[in-house]
């Protein structure tokens, strides 16, 4: 293809891809030397999924809008072989970068890119590390943010039972189990002695508690999510930290409609004494404000991944989201400068915090300092996230 003709085919792609794509955005304010695309594909939840998807289109754009590129284009996906449907769609329009966002769709960007190493990819949250050498990575490690969800997750119960469920193929899943129980451990040796102790809930084949029963994992998908809320609540978990795509906003949707039926059948005039426990969430991604639920966020810090990866793409003032000088100089690689091909994001280097949600820190006045508290045990080596 000439380069006008490429030219005309790429401007005519990013015109009609918001009517192709599904979620697409594609604008180009100011017409750069040559195109460059940034190209997305998440799964399953897409990109209103409060968490990873959404973040990374959200940089995407702000690179767009500062002329890292002349347009994005993003689609979500059902699965693998629709992750190399659309890998395959990408190509054919030249996409200069194309990020693949979750766990579900590694297998086939690792098989795709092996098989076209003259393009650039990034892979988001994947969970691994074999990968071609043609694929970034950007990854967070969720074990220590799982350990203070437990026990922020105690703090907050009302009922003593909380709950933490995985997503299949979700990265670091025992590890994030075990470490949120060791969280609830740690609540119930420091507690004061007139509290009762919290639960860590282990669901049945049956749905009912039990200290011995199956994994706690599901499918990816929003059914699943909001029978796991379901079986959970009528438990009496209160309580529940998903971590997942699709399934952890199945659980967030069903904790959202749980707690308006509560509120409004507790507003009628018959009602005395307390109300219901309400379902509450630690959520993993954005800031909760979408949600009255959520009492704590675990927040991956894609921005501050993708400045201290590319050091083109837009920086910032803030010392949270500012990228540290690198080590060495910046590679070429596919038409960008890369500083760093695999950003590990940690609680030490700021690529992943948790806090508490103002609603919560008004119920319970110590959470944020509780919080500051086990972030600095932990770091100082007192703590061990997996033993408590």
């Amino acid at each position: 293809m000439s380069p006008s003709a490429r030219s005309i085919s790429l401007a005519a792609f990013a015109a009609v891809g918001t009517l192709v794509l599904t979620g697409c955005s594609v604008t180009a304010p100011e017409a750069l030397e040559e195109e460059r695309l940034g190209c997305l594909i998440s799964a399953p939840a897409g990109f209103d999924d409060h968490s990873a998807g959404a973040l990374t289109l959200e940089e995407a754009e702000l690179a767009r809008g500062a002329g890292v590129f002349s347009g994005t284009s993003s689609q979500r996906v059902s699965g693998g072989s629709a992750t190399s449907a659309a890998l395959d769609r990408m190509h054919r329009h030249d996409c200069a970068l194309t990020t693949v966002i979750g766990p579900g769709g590694a297998d086939e960007l690792a098989d795709f890119a092996a098989a076209h190493p003259g393009d650039l990819f990034l892979g988001v949250a994947s969970g691994t590390d074999d990968l071609p050498k043609n694929v970034l990575s950007m990854d967070f490690d969720l074990v220590p943010p799982a350990f203070i969800a437990g026990y922020t997750a105690a703090t907050a119960s009302e009922t003593g039972k909380v709950g933490a469920v995985v997503s299949h193929g979700f990265p670091q899943s025992d590890r994030i189990l075990a470490a949120f129980d060791a969280g609830v451990d740690l609540y119930n040796k420091e507690k004061d002695e007139d509290l009762p102790k919290a639960e860590s809930y282990r669901p049945s084949t049956g749905g009912a508690a039990s200290a011995s029963g199956s994994p706690r994992a599901i499918d990816d998908t929003r059914d699943a999510g909001k029978d796991y809320f379901e079986r959970s609540f009528a438990s009496d978990v209160d309580v529940l930290v998903p971590f997942g795509s699709a399934a952890a906003m199945g659980v967030v949707a069903s904790a959202d409609e749980k707690r308006i039926d509560l509120t409004t059948a507790t507003q009628g005039p018959e009602v005395d004494g307390e109300g219901p426990s309400l379902p509450k969430v630690v959520w993993y991604g954005t800031a909760g404000g979408f949600s009255k639920t959520i009492v704590a966020t675990v927040e991956p810090n894609v921005r501050r991944g993708l400045r201290t990866m590319f050091p083109d793409w837009p920086q910032s003032k803030n010392p949270d989201e500012a990228a540290p000088a690198p080590k060495t100089g910046p590679e070429e690689i596919g038409g960008f400068r890369v500083a760093d091909r695999r950003y590990w994001g940690t609680l030490d280097n700021g690529g992943v915090r948790i806090v508490a949600e103002d609603g919560f820190l008004s119920r319970v006045s110590d959470a944020g300092r509780g919080i500051t508290d086990l972030r600095e045990r932990i770091k100082s080596g007192e703590i061990d996230p997996e033993k408590g």
